[in-house]
């Protein structure tokens, strides 16, 4: 039986994805760079790559520190201000809590993970949470979610993962782990066969179904 669910962040819990690009869309026309929708949601969404890979895939001449800098400054703000729960969110926290042991598994860096989840008031939820910095490799690669399953002391077999997009499915099988997937308006179009089930919200989770995988 599952005894550990493993949630993502971005894009599942908290409608932030539109953040992340918005606050890269501003810093590279400032730099006078174009970045589409597209290019943004495949290049950081669906394969989990970061702002070093997309200045050298495109050849810029810029700083990817630059870049990165600016844009956590502007998204912290942008975070205070807009973000918000993805729909059924702080529900399913709420029917989880006390009968799964919760942890976190982000591909963002800690603090921006940490603002977001004390913004929504998530933070109380989890016993664990893990961001970039705790893994030298991040999703699609399995090691976040093993890392919190050591730190969680839960065998993968017992870990149920909760994501929104390709990367994340990838990683949570190649861990081992069962995985949900719950697609959103950025991932509707990846590829989820590798998800144990696949659901239209957050809505359509509960223990009760949890219990049943």
């Amino acid at each position: 039986m599952i005894s550990t669910v493993i949630f993502d962040l971005d894009g599942l819990l908290a409608d932030t994805e539109r953040l992340h690009r918005g606050a890269y869309k501003k810093v590279f026309s400032e730099l006078q760079v174009a970045l589409s929708d597209e290019e943004y949601e495949d290049h950081w969404i669906r394969w989990g790559k970061g702002i070093d890979a997309f200045v050298e895939e495109r050849n810029l001449a810029i700083d990817p520190r630059l870049i990165r800098r600016n844009k956590a400054v502007l998204y912290g703000q942008m975070v205070l201000s807009e973000v918000k729960p993805m729909p059924g969110a702080r529900e399913l926290l709420d029917a989880l809590k006390g009968r799964k042991r919760l942890a976190l598994a982000t591909s963002s860096y800690p603090r921006d993970a940490h603002t977001v989840l004390d913004t929504l008031g998530f933070t109380d939820f989890f016993a664990y949470v893990a961001s970039k910095g705790n893994v030298e490799r991040i999703k699609p690669y399995p090691d976040i979610f093993l890392h919190v399953a050591r730190e969680m002391k839960a065998p993968p077999e017992r870990c149920l993962v909760i994501e929104d997009a390709e990367k994340g499915i990838l990683a949570a099988d190649a861990a081992g782990m069962k995985s949900i997937a719950v697609p959103n308006e950025h991932t509707r179009s990846n590829d989820f066969s590798k998800a144990t089930l696949v659901l239209n919200s957050l809505d359509q989770i509960n223990c009760e179904l949890i219990d049943q995988l």
